[in-house]
C-alpha cells in the first residue's frame, strides 16, 4: 500500500511540475515567408553571430527551414557571412574556386560535408548563394577535412604556400599527405612515415615563422590550416578508446570543439565587422553545459560556450528541436517514445507544426528533460542555459541525396585515382632512384631495398591505364548472388538472390546501386536478415579497382610488390604480382579491422588491365566497429558479439566492348561468435555473385532513394532458379 501511495505521488509530482511549466511559444506558418521571421529582429537585436543548428544531419526539412531564416538574416538584417561546420581549408578553396567561374555547386559538393552539400533540400542555398555571391562570404570553421579539395590539395597548396613565400617544412610532401589521411580515414596517428614529434615540431615550427611575417588574408587561412593539423594530430596521437554512448557529442569531441571555437573567434577578431551566420549541429552550438550533470556528458565542452564567454549577448544560438518518436536506423524504423515530463512533449501538445520559443523568459530558467544531445536519451538540463531560442518542427523528413549521372563535371570532380602533374612527379622521384624503389618502414627501423624496379613499372602502367581500360560512365547490368553461413557445422542461412544494378563507372568513389528482383530462401535456421546491408552488402559492392590502395597513386608506393612467374590466365598472357604492406588500418586496407593485407594481382600483358585479384585480411585486432549490434542485426539473439578473424575476397574482370566489368565475386569470411556467457562459437560466410547483361547505351538510374533492398518485399519465381547456376 505504501509502494502504491508513492508511486502516485511521484507521479502527481511530475505531472504538477509539466503544468506548471508554460513558456510562451510563437506559432510560425508552414511555409514561411521573410514576414514571417519578423521576431528575429527584437530578439537579435545587436547580435554579430547567430548559431543555426539541427538535432542531426538528416533533417531534410530543418535544413530548409534554416535557408529561409539565412535568406531573412541576410536580406533585412545585413548578415554578410556563412560559417559552415566544415574544413577551413575546403570552404576557403571552394569560396576561391567560385571566385575562378567554377560551378558554385560543385565547388560546394567539393568542400562541405555531403549531408549537405549533395541533398536536395541544399540546392536551394547554393542556388541563393549564387545568386548573392558577391554580398556572401563563406568560412568554414571545422579542423577537419571534409571535401575533394582538401584531401586532394590541401597538402600540395601548403607546400606552394611555403614555396611562395620562402618558408620551410620540414616533412616530405608525400608522407605528410598520408599521414593527414590516416587520421579522416582510420582516426589514427600513422607514425610509419613521420613520427608525431617530427610532425608536431615541424608545423610548430612554420607557424612562429608566419607570425614572424606581415600577416594578410592568405597568412590567416594558413594560420587556421595549420592549427587545425596540429590539433587534428593531438586527437589522433593521443586518442584513447572511444567513448560508446547514447550521445552525439561526448568528452571525444573536445579537442575539435575548442579548435572550431578557436577559428571562429580569430575570423571574427580579423573581420570585426562581419556579421555571421554558423551553420552545424545543436551540440556544438550548446551556451553552457553547466546544468547538466548526467556522466560522460557533463565532461563535454562545446565550442558554443567557448564563442558566449567571449561574445556574451553578441551571439545567439538557434536549436532545431522535434517531437519525433522514430527514427530511421539498421533497415527499418525505430522507435524513440517521448517522455511525457519533456520539454518535446510539452511542445508537442501545442499542436504547432512548426513554433518558436525565447529563452529570454522566466519560465524557460528551470531543469527540463529533453533530447536534445540524443535520439533517445533524455537528460535534465536549464533550457534558457544551452540556447538562446528553439525553432521547433512537429515532424522531421529525412534529406533526399542528389546523384545527378548525367553532369559530368561531378563525377570528374569525384575521380580519385586522377592526380595532378605535381604528385604524379612527386611519386615518379620516390620510386625512380637509380633504377631501384627505396621504401624507409620506421617501424622496422631500417631501410628496404628492392634492386628489382620490374614490379613498380608495371603496377605504375597498370595504374597509369585504369581510366582507358575500366568504364568510366553509368551503366547497368544484373546481379545474381548466393549466400551461405554456418555456424560450426550447421547451415543457418542459405539464399539466392537476383538484383538490378546501376553503376555510375570506376573512376570515382559512389558505390552502386541496387533493386532487388528476386529472391529463394533455401534454408533459414535461425539467422534471418532484413536486407542486403550489414554482413553482406559489402561484399558485393567492393570493387579493388575503384577501393583497393594499392592502386592508389597516393598510396601504392607503400606496399612491396613482387613479381611471380608469368603466367597463362584464361588464354591471357599475364603479369603476376604479389602485394603486402606493413600497414593495417583502413586507410590501405579498407576494413575497419586491424588485419595483415595480402594479395596477388593478374595483369594482362597487352594492355595492363586486371583481370583477377586475391586480397586477404588477416584480423589482428577487433576495433568498436565490428563488435556493434549492427553486424549482428537479424542474428540469434542470443549471441551478443561478433567478430571476423579472416577474409578472402577473389574479383575476376571480364572484357566486354573494349572495357573491363567486374562480373564475378567469391567472398569468404571466417570469425566467431559470442553469446551472452562468453562461448565461442566459430562461423564461416561465403557469398558467391555474378554479374552480367551489363548495358551503357540506355542506362536505367537507381537512385539512392529509389533503391529496395528489403528481403520481405521480393517474391521469388520458381522458373528462373531451376534452370539458373551460379559460376564456381
Amino acid at each position: 500500500m505504501k509502494k502504491a501511495i508513492s508511486f502516485i505521488f511521484i507521479l502527481f509530482s511530475i505531472v504538477s511540475k509539466a503544468q506548471d511549466f508554460s513558456p510562451k511559444t510563437l506559432k510560425i506558418a508552414e511555409n514561411p515567408t521573410n514576414n514571417d521571421f519578423s521576431f528575429l529582429k527584437e530578439e537579435l537585436k545587436n547580435v554579430q553571430v547567430v548559431m543555426l543548428g539541427e538535432n542531426t544531419h538528416f533533417d531534410g526539412n530543418v535544413f530548409e527551414m534554416k535557408i529561409k531564416i539565412i535568406k531573412y538574416l541576410h536580406e533585412e538584417m545585413g548578415f554578410n557571412t556563412i560559417a559552415f561546420e566544415s574544413g577551413t581549408y575546403d570552404v576557403w578553396k571552394a569560396q576561391q574556386e567560385v571566385s575562378k567561374g567554377t560551378n558554385t555547386r560543385t565547388a560546394f559538393e567539393n568542400s562541405l560535408f555531403q549531408h549537405w552539400s549533395r541533398t536536395k533540400e541544399f540546392q536551394d542555398f547554393i542556388e541563393y548563394y549564387d545568386k548573392n555571391k558577391t554580398g556572401l562570404k563563406l568560412f568554414g570553421f571545422d579542423n577537419q577535412i571534409t571535401g575533394k579539395y582538401g584531401d586532394e590539395q590541401l597538402i600540395i597548396d601548403l607546400f606552394d604556400y611555403c614555396n611562395e613565400n620562402k618558408l620551410i617544412l620540414k616533412l616530405d610532401i608525400g608522407d605528410l599527405q598520408l599521414v593527414v589521411e590516416s587520421m579522416y580515414n582510420s582516426n589514427i596517428f600513422d607514425e610509419n612515415d613521420i613520427t608525431y614529434n617530427q610532425y608536431n615540431a615541424s608545423l610548430t615550427d612554420l607557424l612562429k615563422s608566419i607570425n614572424r611575417k606581415q600577416n594578410n588574408e592568405v597568412d590567416f587561412y594558413w594560420t587556421r590550416i595549420i592549427k587545425n593539423l596540429l590539433s587534428l594530430g593531438d586527437d589522433f596521437h593521443n586518442k584513447k578508446e572511444s567513448i560508446i554512448s547514447a550521445f552525439s557529442s561526448t568528452i571525444d569531441d573536445n579537442i575539435r570543439d575548442k579548435q572550431m571555437a578557436d577559428n571562429l573567434l580569430e575570423y571574427i577578431k580579423t573581420h570585426p565587422n562581419e556579421k555571421i551566420i554558423c551553420w552545424g549541429a545543436n551540440a556544438h552550438f550548446v551556451n553552457d553545459m553547466s546544468s547538466i550533470k548526467e556522466p560522460i556528458l557533463k565532461e563535454y565542452i562545446p565550442m558554443g560556450s567557448y564563442i558566449k564567454t567571449v561574445l556574451k549577448d553578441k551571439v545567439y544560438s538557434l536549436a532545431a528541436i522535434t517531437a519525433e518518436d522514430s527514427i530511421h536506423l539498421n533497415g527499418k524504423q525505430e522507435k524513440t517514445p517521448l517522455d511525457i515530463a519533456s520539454f518535446e512533449y510539452f511542445l508537442k501538445k501545442k499542436e504547432n507544426t512548426l513554433s518558436f520559443i525565447s529563452s529570454k523568459q522566466k519560465e524557460m530558467q528551470v531543469n527540463k528533460i529533453n533530447r536534445l544531445f540524443s535520439f533517445e536519451t533524455f537528460v535534465y538540463a536549464r533550457l534558457d542555459l544551452l540556447f538562446d531560442g528553439y525553432i521547433y518542427f512537429n515532424t522531421v523528413k529525412p534529406y533526399t541525396l542528389l546523384y545527378k549521372d548525367d553532369d559530368t563535371s561531378i563525377k570528374n570532380n569525384l575521380n580519385t585515382k586522377q592526380t595532378s602533374s605535381k604528385k604524379k612527379q612527386l611519386i615518379n622521384d620516390t620510386i625512380e632512384n637509380k633504377g631501384m624503389f627505396i621504401n624507409k618502414v620506421n617501424l622496422l627501423d631500417e631501410v628496404i631495398i628492392i634492386n628489382k624496379k620490374f614490379p613498380y613499372t608495371i603496377i605504375k602502367k597498370t595504374i597509369e591505364n585504369i581510366e582507358k581500360n575500366y568504364p568510366s560512365n553509368n551503366f547497368n547490368s544484373q546481379l545474381y548472388s548466393s549466400i551461405n553461413v554456418k555456424v560450426k557445422d550447421t547451415t543457418y542461412l542459405d539464399f539466392e538472390f537476383i538484383a538490378n544494378q546501376y553503376d555510375r563507372g570506376y573512376n570515382q568513389t559512389d558505390r552502386s546501386t541496387k533493386q532487388l528482383k528476386e529472391i529463394r530462401w533455401n534454408i533459414k535456421n535461425g539467422y534471418e536478415p532484413k536486407s542486403l546491408g550489414s554482413d553482406f552488402y559489402r561484399s558485393f559492392t567492393h570493387n579493388p579497382i575503384m577501393y583497393g590502395n594499392f592502386l592508389n597513386n597516393r598510396k601504392f608506393k607503400k606496399f612491396v610488390f613482387t613479381q611471380e612467374e608469368d603466367s597463362i590466365y584464361n588464354g591471357l598472357d599475364v603479369y603476376v604480382l604479389n602485394f603486402s604492406t606493413l600497414r593495417d588500418h583502413f586507410n590501405y586496407t579498407k576494413r575497419s579491422f586491424f588485419s595483415n593485407y595480402t594479395g596477388k594481382i593478374y595483369i594482362n600483358k597487352s594492355d595492363y588491365g586486371i583481370v583477377k585479384i586475391i586480397e586477404n585480411w588477416e584480423v589482428t585486432e577487433a576495433t568498436k566497429y565490428t563488435n556493434s549490434e549492427y553486424e549482428l542485426y537479424g542474428w540469434p539473439k542470443r549471441y551478443m558479439k561478433k567478430e571476423t578473424s579472416f577474409e578472402i575476397c577473389e574479383t575476376y574482370y571480364v572484357k566486354n566492348n573494349g572495357l573491363y566489368y567486374l562480373n564475378h565475386t567469391v567472398n569468404n569470411l571466417t570469425g566467431n561468435l559470442f553469446d551472452k556467457e562468453n562461448k565461442l562459437s566459430k562461423f564461416t560466410m561465403k557469398i558467391n555473385s555474378h554479374w552480367d547483361n551489363f548495358n551503357s547505351s540506355k542506362t536505367e538510374p537507381i537512385s539512392f532513394k529509389k533503391e529496395e533492398n528489403l528481403f520481405e518485399k521480393i517474391e521469388y519465381r520458381k522458373l528462373f532458379w531451376d534452370t539458373y547456376t551460379l559460376p564456381k
